[in-house]
């Protein structure tokens, strides 16, 4: 099988569970708004993305090393399984104890246990999932992602529903949720049997360190620029705003919920082709086709943004539409920013994400500080998409001298300022928006059509043909 057919190949199988989940997951947000209020969803919001930030840092992110280093031939799969589950244990017990003054310093005293349990079984389900990808049982990590959300709605309906927790509820579903994983892995993917103390390597430990320490640095500033703006919105504006706020972040999940099941195969893909024959054009058509899809992708969520917002939230959210153009084209360029990560990471590059990424966030702070209190909820979104520019036009140039591909410049400056037209059109709430909209939507499938087309034909060919060049 070719480079690009694997790539589809494995991007097709994230996919499979993934689109299924999504669906569940479209009905999961839409049962926790009608149970929650605006303030109790900020308060959860708040919470789990706390969680999304303390985790990585508490497990020193050595799950990115667990696909690194287990798709290494030259080590024991096995070796590096048990020293990155050995050595995330020790960390995060004593990341338990910042954890603990971090929630009551932010107000969630009252929560502690439930985040430690929480950001826990979160990391743990994650290293399981990587070294599952490492020994490329796809399918089985496929049926995993679907079975896990199927769970988290069931847990859903019996805490919120059924017991009325509400945020105790919330997380705790989520909390069920990942350990059911953790054990689904452990047993149908025979992880158990792939940890031992024994197995624990101190060279293999160094190997990992060097490789994750660098990228926890990352993870923060990351954390920085996609969610540092809820908190600041809540402190300026106050819960009940930023529960909406928190709600217009579902729209562009939508994006970056094709883009995670992109990069989960692209990934791999970026590792194992580095260094190998004309790489560099690989890595130049698999952008183009990407951000054709991408842009694409983007628009038509623009375009339907108001019937979106009502299926995935309800009436009680439903300002939060206007909120959501410039956090569409945020989470576009997020998109763009991880595939080329993944460039960092194939040439062991880790250091160069973590500059772009503190460039990312002084600009979210500098700029949600001054603009929040300004203009408002605006000012955070823009915020947001600002530090996403910003740090993908770095990375472009960066990325570029490191590995020499090359870059469509004309349909990128074409694409940007179609979606930036439609976000402007959503913003003003323009006469004949609808009309707007869908010419816009046009217009960017019209620019990217060729290049999907061509894309499309690409992948039809043979194995034995040229196409692989």
């Amino acid at each position: 099988m070719n480079r690009y057919k694997k790539l589809v190949s494995d991007t097709f199988v994230f996919s499979l569970g993934s689109f299924s989940s999504k669906i569940l997951s479209v009905l999961l947000l839409k049962l926790v708004t009608s149970h929650m209020s605006e303030d109790a969803y900020s308060v959860a919001t708040k919470i789990q993305t706390l969680i999304n930030l303390l985790g990585p840092v508490a497990s020193l992110s050595l799950a990115d090393s667990v696909l690194r280093f287990g798709l290494d031939k030259s080590l024991s799969r096995k070796k590096v399984y048990s020293t990155a589950v050995t050595s995330s244990l020790i960390s995060m017990a004593i990341g338990m104890i910042f954890l603990a003054v971090i929630a009551s310093i932010a107000g969630f005293k009252q929560y502690t246990g439930l985040m430690m349990v929480f950001m826990f079984t979160s990391e743990f389900r994650w290293i399981q999932q990587q070294h599952l990808k490492a020994k490329d049982y796809i399918k089985l990590y496929t049926v995993d992602s679907l079975l896990s959300v199927v769970s988290l709605v069931l847990f859903t309906l019996l805490f919120m529903v059924v017991f009325k927790l509400d945020i105790t509820g919330y997380i705790l579903s989520i909390i069920m949720s990942d350990l059911l994983s953790i054990l689904f892995l452990m047993y149908f993917g025979n992880i158990r049997k792939d940890f031992s103390f024994s197995e624990f390597d101190p060279a293999i430990k160094s190997k990992m360190f060097r490789y994750s320490l660098p990228l926890i640095p990352t993870a923060v500033l990351w954390w920085i620029v996609s969610s540092s703006d809820l908190f600041l919105v809540s402190k300026f504006l106050g819960d009940t705003v930023n529960g909406l706020y928190s709600c217009a972040y579902r729209i562009p999940a939508l994006i970056s919920f094709v883009s995670v099941i992109f990069f989960r195969a692209w990934q791999m893909s970026a590792i194992t082709q580095y260094g190998t024959d004309e790489y560099r054009q690989y890595y130049s058509k698999v952008m183009s086709a990407y951000s054709a899809i991408m842009f694409v992708g983007s628009t038509g969520i623009m375009l339907l943004i108001q019937p979106l917002t009502m299926l995935l939230t309800g009436e009680k959210f439903w300002e939060s539409y206007k909120m959501a153009p410039f956090l569409i084209i945020a989470s576009l360029m997020q998109s763009f920013c991880n595939f080329l990560s993944g460039i960092y990471n194939a040439a062991g590059r880790n250091e160069k994400s973590f500059y772009t990424s503190l460039v990312a966030a002084l600009t979210n702070i500098v700029l949600n500080i001054v603009l929040i209190p300004m203009v408002g909820v605006q000012g955070a979104a823009f915020a947001t998409m600002t530090a996403y520019v910003v740090c993908f036009f770095i990375r472009l140039k960066d990325t570029r001298s490191l590995v020499g591909y090359k870059v469509e410049w004309e349909k990128l400056i074409i694409n940007s300022v179609i979606i930036l037209f439609m976000a402007v059109i959503i913003l003003a709430d323009a006469a004949f928006m609808k009309v707007w909209l869908f010419i816009g939507f046009l217009a960017a499938c019209a620019v990217n059509a060729p290049l999907l087309i061509q894309t499309a034909k690409k992948l039809m060919h043979r194995d034995g043909d040229t196409a692989d060049a």
